[in-house]
Parts: structure tokens; C-alpha cells; sequence
């Protein structure tokens, strides 16, 4: 649920939404690819018991997940929502908790840095004491949006103020760490800050700025579960009427 593959999972049901929820087959999909994540993918860290979606390769489980995994919290907690069998039904209760705990993880991979903010991806041993490190060889920042994606998502839908918080502390370390003369930077190493490269990827302000703007702006009239549809790049479409 990375890189190269990512957009695929979540224009299954953004395809169904974007539709009129007549496409019965986007959705089918949707639901039949999260029910292998939950069988297949969904991983417990210890000594925490935090809730991660591992990579897995050949049938062996890698106990890692991208930044851009993150993007999961937004997108269960919208197919919850619009389940055809109702919030209440077993499986969109299931995709809501999933989606709570991812964020909630990805929450941490921020929290738990020097600077406040996430690597690349999060790597996350079994019985070393530790829930999660930052691998050596990904200890880096690139303004990366999925995380407070899902903060918006989940704040939208279940009004949690708690998401807020999160979004805030985010902001504040991006502005702190990341901030240039002239705008944003990448970060070097997450642990270790001074070090801004000269670098902004154009994502940052398409959809790390955009979620953020949005996440404290409660009377938008975006509104992502009756009238409006994120692509992967966060740009809002209408949903189609007929």
C-alpha cells in the first residue's frame, strides 16, 4: 500500500463514490481488497499493540509501512461511511476501528521523532522493546500530505476533535523544521534537524497544505461524503449526479 501502488486501492471506491454509487463492481473490488488488508496485512507492534498495514513479499511479512500507507485511515474511514450495508454493519464497524488505529499509528510516527515529524517509512521490530525506528535508510521527510489526509477524513466524518490536535502539532513541527526563506524544504534526517534540502515537491502544496487549510476550516463547503471526490492528488471533483 506504497509507492507504486497506493492509488490503485483507493480509486476502487472513489471511482464507486465519484459515480453515484451505481457502479456496483469499483465497490465490490474496494471491499474484497480490504477484507485480504485485513486478513492478510493488519499488524499488531509490540509492546503496544499499535495497528499497522505491513508490506508483504512472497508471503513473508516485512514489519514496515510507507508514510504513504497513510493514506488508509482517510480512505477506510470514507468506505465506512458510505457502506451500501450502513455504518452500523459489521464490516464498516471493522474499516472505521482499522481506520482510527492506522491514524492513530501514523499520529505516532510523527510524535515519536526528535523533530516531530514522520520519515519516509517506519520500521517496526518484534520483541526489541520498541513499537517502531526510523530505518537508517529512510530517515528522511519530503513534506509527504497522508497523514493529515487522514486527520481531515476522520475529523470530517466523526467530528473527533482530537484529529485537530494532531493536524496542529503537525503544522507546527513542518513550520519549525522544514520552513525556508523563500518556502518549504525537505528534511534530511527526522532525528537529527538543521539539515533542509532544497527541495519542494509540488505535493506539498496540492495536498499537505490543502488537508491542513481544509482541517481547520469547519465551514467549507467541501464536503467529501455527499458532493465532492479527492483524487490521489487532492483535488476535489463533483461527485456525478446522474
Amino acid at each position: 500500500f506504497g509507492a507504486m501502488g497506493d492509488s490503485t486501492y483507493e480509486y476502487m471506491l472513489k471511482v464507486w463514490v465519484q459515480g453515484g454509487k451505481k457502479e456496483d463492481m469499483y465497490r465490490e473490488m474496494w471491499d474484497k481488497a480490504m477484507m485480504g488488508v485485513h486478513d492478510q496485512l493488519v499488524q499488531k507492534t509490540t509492546p503496544n499493540g499499535l495497528t499497522f498495514l505491513a508490506d508483504r513479499d512472497n508471503g513473508r511479512i516485512i514489519r514496515k509501512m510507507d508514510h504513504l500507507a497513510c493514506f488508509m485511515g482517510g480512505a477506510l474511514a470514507l468506505g465506512a461511511y458510505t457502506d451500501p450495508r450502513g455504518l452500523e454493519s459489521d464490516r464498516a464497524q471493522r474499516d472505521l476501528k482499522t481506520a482510527k488505529a492506522l491514524t492513530y499509528t501514523c499520529y505516532q510516527m510523527y510524535a515519536r521523532t526528535k523533530t516531530g515529524i514522520a520519515p519516509e517509512f517506519m520500521e517496526f521490530p518484534s520483541g526489541n522493546g520498541d513499537d517502531m525506528q526510523v530505518p537508517g535508510s529512510a530517515h528522511f521527510y519530503i513534506l509527504r500530505p497522508e497523514t493529515v489526509e487522514a486527520f481531515y477524513y476522520l475529523n470530517k466524518l466523526t467530528g473527533d476533535p482530537i484529529y485537530r490536535e494532531w493536524g496542529w502539532e503537525v503544522f507546527q513541527s513542518i513550520e519549525k523544521y522544514c520552513k525556508t526563506k523563500y518556502g518549504y524544504g525537505s528534511l534530511k534526517d527526522v532525528n537529527n534537524p538543521g539539515f533542509v534540502e532544497d527541495r519542494m515537491e509540488s505535493f506539498f502544496m496540492a495536498e499537505t497544505l490543502k488537508y491542513l487549510y481544509l482541517l481547520f476550516d469547519p465551514d467549507s463547503e467541501i464536503d467529501p461524503l455527499n458532493k465532492h471526490v479527492f483524487n490521489t492528488e487532492a483535488h476535489p471533483v463533483r461527485i456525478f449526479e446522474n
